[in-house]
């Protein structure tokens, strides 16, 4: 049982864009203790991301593409990460988006969608639910022509095997939590596809 209530108000928004940021204010108490908090609120909506394998040839498709907030914090910002982005208002539900990112992003039909986990990323400053999947792909399954990616994405497709994969996760060049995400519940649940 939590020991803590709050009352948390809207106060403003600052901004207002393809992501929103708000201002709120918070009252927190424990015990008898009280404290007022102000803090800055990111909102862009939800998200969906996909890690699709071919269990047959033991391989994973990701994406790398130049994430700035990436370059500002450690100075390389082609990131290698899974199939993303958010959930729009014409997609049935997570597992639509993650379905139409893989074709947009990564140029394949992904089918046997899997449910991993849908977590908040970064509670302390961002609404953002993500919603992380498993999926099947084959090289019948790619997309010939346009896949509807955004105009202003330039991606490059990396196909990888599941054990070498697992090596970029184990000395650390694997730094996308969702792509973390995703091939851990794969390994745990099917460990002789890393073999």
């Amino acid at each position: 049982m939590p020991r803590q209530r709050y009352d948390a108000r809207f106060t403003r928004r600052a901004y207002g864009g393809f992501m929103n940021l708000d201002i709120y204010e918070a009252s927190i108490w424990m015990d008898d203790r009280r404290i007022d908090v102000t803090r800055e609120v990111h909102d862009h909506g939800h998200g969906a991301a996909v890690l699709p394998y071919d269990p047959s040839r033991r391989t994973a498709l990701l994406a790398r593409q130049l994430r700035l907030p990436v370059h500002a914090a450690s100075g390389d910002g082609l990131l290698l990460e899974v199939a993303a982005g958010l959930i729009d208002p014409e997609d049935a539900d997570a597992a639509a988006a993650a379905k139409r990112e893989a074709r947009e992003e990564l140029g394949y039909t992904v089918h046997d969608l899997r449910h991993v986990a849908t977590f908040y990323p970064i509670p302390g400053m961002v609404t953002e639910q993500m919603s992380c999947f498993l999926a099947h792909y084959g090289p019948h399954d790619k997309v010939a022509g346009d896949t509807g990616a955004d105009a202003d994405e330039m991606i490059e497709v990396e196909e990888w095997s599941l054990s070498a994969l697992w090596a970029a996760k184990e000395e650390g060049s694997l730094m996308d939590g969702k792509a973390l995400m995703c091939l851990m519940a794969l390994r745990l649940s099917e460990p002789h596809l890393f073999e």
